[in-house]
């Protein structure tokens, strides 16, 4: 048996615990990198086209999987207001070559909601699956987009 000197198995067993710790930091945010990444795609497209008081139309396409339409949500000042399939046809898309096919456009009619005359803010956002039954909502436009309703 080797007899080191007292201060150095300290130093080494502080030394092992530090370099322990780095190893499981890096791998902790391996994970948190590829979990964000399934979790929220930034293949994602989409866009909001028309945001006024009779209607919001736009379109929501997920290149991972093309033949699926996705459904989106509306929120107008920050409330949920409506859900809705983006399966409308949308022929410019594959003109652009934003999509792969057609039927990835919405319009969501807002005439009846009776909203209060003034500036209001929408957001529309796309519903993804996540892990189990969990969903995440992706959303359209990189902030939400004000419109105004009139008296």
């Amino acid at each position: 048996m080797t007899n080191f000197p007292a201060s150095s198995v300290p130093t080494r067993l502080l030394h092992a615990v530090l370099a322990k710790t780095a190893a499981e930091l890096a791998l902790l945010c391996v994970i948190a990198t590829i979990a964000a990444f399934w979790n929220s795609s930034p293949l994602l497209r989409g866009a909001i086209d028309i945001a006024d008081q009779t209607r919001v139309a736009g379109w929501a396409y997920d290149p991972t999987r093309p033949a699926e339409s996705l459904e989106v949500q509306l929120f107008i000042d920050e409330k949920f207001a409506f859900s809705a399939i983006a399966n409308q046809s949308r022929e410019d898309l594959v003109r652009a070559g934003a999509a792969d096919g057609p039927n990835h456009g919405f319009s969501i009619p807002i005439g009846d909601l009776k909203l209060r005359p003034g500036t209001h803010t929408i957001q529309v956002y796309a519903v993804r699956d996540s892990a189990g039954t969990s969903k995440i909502l992706s959303p359209l436009s990189r902030s939400p987009l004000p419109f105004s309703v009139g008296p």
